[in-house]
């Protein structure tokens, strides 16, 4: 079926399977940024204290630090729909329960702590298998790269959204209505993954089903052994790991920021974030409306600099106008980085080593921020919020700068492997 109506760049959509994944994740994605702003919002009530943000952060993301290698090495061997409706339904238990508690105002930070790590465990597992998914949904292979950079889209669509919505259902009717609507949002991902009509298992790799535990542990490390042989991974994963250490964390003082800066409330957090997610739309579609993953190797690092920069600018802010201007740049700047990395990385490794590759990506995009997040929380109470976030956009500048350089002899290397695999 031919689907004339739908534009060059968005072209992934026209594949039925992954056009229900896409509006699926859409209500979903919302539904959890609602509660990420609600978390957040929620432990600086509760405590006051930017180190206490460093610390729910961090126990909601170093699962991925220790688990998304492995988990990429295991989930080869799963049906990837069964283990992602798994996954979801776990996410959605666990906004229930946050619900309920916050709801009753049984809420406690050791309960939020609880609940976080917990999540950041299913994560681990969900993030890889929903990379690795991708690749089953789109009927034609050139859309793949389309249908990363429309993954981050939808991400960014529902980060503008979400906490633009949640600073208001907080105002009205507090945090737990974010926690029962991010619950009820993970249906809708659950009835789309039930209609789905796939043209083979979405297992990547059929020969793993019955390993050993000693084989479990050797497929772990042969992703690293992967990355070791051909620098290009090695180089991209980590700027995206260090970018993860020293920047992306800027998120977990937003509320800081919000209310102790710019002498605001929920609400201007909530425009705070909305602001970034703008940007990041617009990075997100202007990658969409890439071509090809060609030239990514030097778009990456210009990104990264560009992230650094508008984070130090945003530390420098004083009035919520001021940082609603930067941050959309920011925003910008971080979605191109991530979607480069990822389509860069998708777009040179054979099918069979995408979940392995895959897990070390959510590892150095997401699995190691928890300690940047815990570092930058304590800094920011030592130094102050800004000081702390000014180091961090410095450092991810810095770090950008070494390997844009780094990665400048293997541009030809690329190059060659991306028109190998018909690009």
């Amino acid at each position: 079926m031919q689907h004339s109506y739908i534009p060059d760049s968005l072209r992934a959509l026209r594949s039925r399977n992954y056009r229900l994944f896409f509006f699926a994740q859409a209500v979903s994605m919302t539904g959890l940024w609602m509660q990420r702003m609600a978390m957040g919002w929620l432990v600086y009530d509760l405590t006051g204290a930017n180190k206490a943000l460093g610390i729910m952060d961090f126990v909601a993301y170093i699962p991925s630090a220790f688990l998304a290698p492995l988990a990429g090495a295991l989930i080869e061997s799963w049906d990837l729909r069964k283990a992602l409706f798994v996954s979801q339904v776990l996410c959605m238990v666990q906004a229930f329960v946050l619900a309920v508690l916050t709801w009753f105002r049984w809420i406690t930070f050791d309960q939020l702590i609880l609940l976080g790590a917990f999540l950041g465990i299913v994560n681990a597992f969900d993030m890889p298998i929903r990379q690795s998914l991708v690749v089953y949904m789109v009927e034609d292979r050139a859309d793949l790269s389309n249908a990363v950079a429309l993954n981050s889209s939808l991400f960014n669509v529902a980060r503008l959204l979400g906490p633009s919505f949640a600073g208001i259902v907080i105002s009205k009717v507090g945090e737990a209505v974010c926690f029962f609507l991010n619950s009820v949002s993970y249906l809708v991902t659950l009835g789309a993954l039930r209609v789905m009509r796939l043209s083979r298992v979405p297992r990547a790799h059929e020969a793993t089903r019955k390993k050993s535990f000693a084989g479990l542990v050797r497929q772990y490390g042969s992703g690293f052994r992967m990355v070791g042989r051909y620098p290009p991974y090695r180089y991209v994963l980590l700027l995206i790991t260090f970018s993860g250490i020293f920047g992306f964390p800027y998120i977990v003082l937003m509320p800081a920021m919000a209310r102790d800066v710019l002498m605001g409330d929920s609400r201007t957090m909530g425009y705070l974030l909305a602001a970034t997610g703008g940007g990041a739309l617009l990075g997100s579609l202007f990658m969409a409306a890439r071509k090809s993953p060609r030239n990514l190797d030097r778009w990456l690092p210009r990104a990264a600099i560009g992230f650094g920069l508008s984070e130090a600018a945003f530390a420098l802010c004083r009035t919520p106008t001021a940082a609603i201007v930067v941050l959309p740049v920011l925003g910008f700047c971080m979605v191109s980085s991530m979607i480069s990395c990822n389509t860069l990385l998708q777009s040179l490794v054979d099918d069979a080593k995408r979940p392995r590759l895959m897990g070390l990506y959510i590892l150095a995009a997401v699995g190691v921020s928890p300690f940047g997040s815990l570092v930058i929380g304590f800094l920011g109470d030592i130094l102050g919020t800004s000081p702390a976030l000014f180091i961090s956009g410095s450092l991810c500048i810095s770090i950008s700068f070494y390997f844009s350089r780094k990665l400048r002899p293997y541009r030809a290397n690329i190059d060659k492997m991306l028109h190998r695999r018909g690009f």
